[in-house]
């Protein structure tokens, strides 16, 4: 037979490899080339691995030992209907294997090879670092030890003849899957509060557009909002695959209406829906009458029994301005009376009246209070729509995140059966994110109570809202990562790849 005749060709999800039979084989046998692996003898068509009569011998573990002579090739032109190698798969599985140190029927190393573990020294030469792995049996080796074979320079493994890898590469994804399964904990939220620090500039800038919109009004607030969920969506679904290292900003250069706007608004009325519908339900109930409680308006609360009402000038009080020996004490509650009704008067006590409300932080927890005369299974369920409230919008927010779809966002047996797999993982990111929203309640409280004479009638506390946006935009990414951290350290339960 002719050196021409013993030429083969074997398409993995490697590359195309043409060596001879024997090679070939003890390849085979090595678990290197699996049965739907194509293979080519001499020029004619590729045909699976399995199906030729002269490897079947090989698939059962019969196999010819000889030194392997591999050159890599370019594939040459196939007839119309040869089959066409898939070259480009989604997920490499002998890279799998070989990360995580388990080999499996389909790549499995030779008979009499023990992998040793992943050592940052060359199995060879022990004060060199290594530069190659083998792909197999995870040997190290330095960048004189391997075989190089082909006019590319394909290394390949001493031991076992399988290619090997660069060793930075596999050395980054062990430590990658050693990180996804060190477990949850406070390490996981000191790295998530150092998270936003990783991008000043861009910290700086997100945090400055965001305090901004807090003062364009309801439209600049709606635009702030788009904002934030877009980067917290953006950090939840990288963390979660295990980017860490990803900007927090998503990337608005081909801005999408849809996208970047519809799709946010979407899911942020899709998260009010399923965490705080409950509660908005029975306070619009109680609104309305439909549920008994304290008279109403639906614009807001009535005015209270006991509030002051403007007193009107008698004539009393006119003769009393008009006498010029009148008594001074009256002639000043008169003057009192006459200035009060004056339009600059009324307008400078709305001023005042409306500066202290805003700086008020009790305000609307008065107005809370009076709804705790109600029936005591009313109470019981406005207790426990807050609670569900706060206990799932965690969770709500991760399912946002990762899925970007609004019908699993508002199904709570998706989040459910999430929190069911993450176990105990999602009760501490659960306490994580509501210290860091605590922190962040007393923080805009100091604030407040700082910038408290800056405030303005009837604009309200312009550097507080400003200063406060800007710590709420620090404090979501935190919130972000610590979500994102807890989907990724729970990918195998969850099926995240």
């Amino acid at each position: 037979m002719s050196a021409q005749a013993e030429q083969w060709r074997v398409s993995t999800i490697e590359g195309i490899f043409e060596t001879d039979l024997d090679t070939l084989r003890q390849w085979i046998v090595e678990g290197c080339i699996l049965p739907t692996d194509k293979v080519s003898k001499g020029k004619l068509n590729w045909i699976e691995a399995g199906r030729a009569p002269m490897l079947r011998a090989a698939f059962k573990g019969e196999a010819a030992v000889t030194s392997p002579a591999v050159t890599i090739t370019e594939p040459p032109p196939m007839a119309s209907h040869a089959e066409t190698p898939m070259m480009d798969p989604p997920i490499e599985k002998a890279e799998s294997d070989w990360a995580t140190h388990a080999f499996d029927d389909e790549a499995r190393p030779a008979p009499g090879f023990t992998a040793p573990t992943l050592t940052n020294a060359c199995h060879n030469h022990p004060d060199i670092s290594p530069e190659f792995v083998c792909r197999i049996c995870a040997t190290p080796f330095c960048a004189d030890c391997p075989r190089f074979v082909g006019a590319t320079k394909i290394p390949v493994c001493p031991l076992c003849g399988d290619m090997c890898k660069p060793y930075a590469e596999v050395r980054q994804r062990v430590e990658r899957l050693d990180f996804q399964s060190s477990g949850f904990g406070f390490a996981d939220f000191a790295r998530a509060l150092r998270y936003p620090l990783q991008h000043k500039i861009a910290l700086l800038f997100g945090a400055a557009v965001y305090g901004f919109l807090q003062l364009a009004g309801v439209r600049g607030r709606v635009v702030a909002f788009v904002i934030m969920f877009g980067c917290i969506s953006h950090v939840i679904s990288q963390v979660a695959w295990g980017r860490l290292n990803r900007s927090f900003l998503p990337d608005f250069s081909a801005f999408s209406m849809w996208d970047d706007l519809a799709v946010p608004i979407g899911l942020g009325i899709g998260i009010t829906i399923v965490t705080w519908g409950p509660m908005i339900a029975i306070g619009l109930a109680l609104v309305f009458g439909v549920i008994n409680g304290p008279s109403m308006s639906p614009f807001g609360a009535p005015p209270a029994a006991n509030a002051p009402q403007p007193t009107a000038v008698t004539p009393a009080d006119l003769a009393v301005l008009t006498d010029p020996e009148a008594d001074p004490k009256k002639l000043e509650e008169a003057n009192a009376k006459l200035n009060h009704l004056r339009p600059g008067s009324q307008i400078a006590e709305q001023a005042e009246k409306s500066k202290k409300e805003l700086n008020d932080p009790t305000s609307d927890l008065t107005l809370l209070l009076k709804y705790f005369h109600l029936p005591i299974i009313v109470v019981l369920l406005l207790v426990l729509s807050i609670g569900w409230g706060i206990f799932y919008y965690p969770m709500a927010l991760s399912v946002a995140g990762y899925t970007e779809h609004f019908g699993s966002v508002v199904n709570p047996l998706v989040g459910l059966d999430t929190i069911r797999h993450m176990g105990g993982t999602y009760f501490k990111a659960f306490g994580m994110v509501l210290l860091v929203q605590i922190v962040g309640f007393v923080v805009s409280v100091i604030v407040g109570t700082i910038t408290a004479p800056l405030a303005m009638p009837f604009f309200g506390n312009l550097p507080a809202n400003f200063i406060d946006g800007s710590f709420t935009f620090y404090f979501n990414l935190v919130i972000a990562c610590v979500l994102g951290l807890s989907l990724h350290k729970c990918a195998d339960r969850l099926g995240i790849e």
